[in-house]
């Protein structure tokens, strides 16, 4: 048994800009693991029976993109309690001959953040995110199950953002209009960007970080460019900073467990060669 090996990917359309392959593959290196993991260019047409379709390969599993996560979600016989929380599964793995979704997106939001900032200053801030597509509900979840005692979301169509307040329909938990979103800036200890604003090809996020307290913490969930406008920005106001490479590297880690069997060690740090491959990008 130790002689097979163990292929994985990560599936989305498009997807040849993925970093992930080089966070697994390093990993499988490093710990002499008889493995591969490699990108799969997925129709949105065909994903449901692709993913349905994984019980009768050898592939042990696959991490997946937008906008392929709710298929994902859809295809799995059996969904793991992240996976139900969010509706969407960014990891598929066989297990027993059964087709488990999970979400990953949880655990890659909130553990570099609990190391940057710690679970007590969490447990005290406000917090304010933007965006309102897919990446943000795992952020709420995340935020309410490290107990961050007022939430605040808005993003570009305030329904959106109203529509998320409804759900989670808890008193500290309210939506901003995006109009106001400068404003709540200066009120927010924790400013998380959810969105595609400031990404490598997209338009910059319209938000004036500026008005931030000195002090206060901003996440920017993007990793391309590792450095955005909207985290130099918040460096010049004083405020620390995360980018989402951090995220990738930490979402990628419970996944490489459930293909391969084992979890890399800190020390196992990809960042180096992810930085490589962006400044080639």
């Amino acid at each position: 048994m130790n002689n097979v090996v163990k292929l994985a990917g990560v599936c989305g359309w498009p997807i040849h800009q993925s970093l992930s392959p080089l966070i697994h593959n390093y990993w499988l290196k490093q710990l002499g693991l008889k493995g591969a993991y490699v990108h799969f260019a997925l129709r949105p047409d065909e994903a449901l029976d692709a993913f349905r379709s994984l019980k009768r390969t050898s592939i042990v599993g696959v991490n997946v993109t937008m906008p392929l996560k709710r298929m994902a979600f859809e295809a799995a016989d059996v969904h793991s309690a992240d996976a139900q929380k969010l509706g969407v599964s960014n990891c598929l793995y066989k297990r027993k001959g059964q087709l488990i979704a999970h979400n990953t997106d949880l655990e890659g939001f909130a553990a570099p953040l609990i190391k940057a900032m710690g679970a007590q200053a969490l447990s005290r801030s406000s917090a304010l995110i933007i965006g309102t597509g897919g990446v943000s509900k795992a952020v709420i979840s995340a935020l309410l199950s490290m107990n961050v005692p007022e939430i605040r979301i808005c993003g570009r169509t305030d329904s959106k953002a109203e529509a998320l307040a409804d759900m989670v329909n808890l008193p500290s938990f309210y939506a901003v209009t995006w109009e106001k979103r400068h404003e709540a800036v200066a009120s927010a200890s924790l400013i998380i960007n959810a969105t595609g604003g400031g990404m490598k090809g997209k338009a910059e996020l319209d938000l004036d970080i500026s008005r931030a307290v000195e002090g206060s913490f901003v996440y920017d969930l993007i990793y391309n460019p590792r450095e955005t406008k909207l985290l130099r920005e918040a460096q010049k106001a004083g405020c620390r900073t995360l980018g989402g490479l951090e995220m990738l590297i930490a979402q990628a880690v419970p996944s490489f467990k459930l293909f391969y069997g084992q979890t890399p060690s800190p020390e196992m740090d990809p960042t180096p060669f992810l930085l490589d491959a962006l400044r080639q990008l």
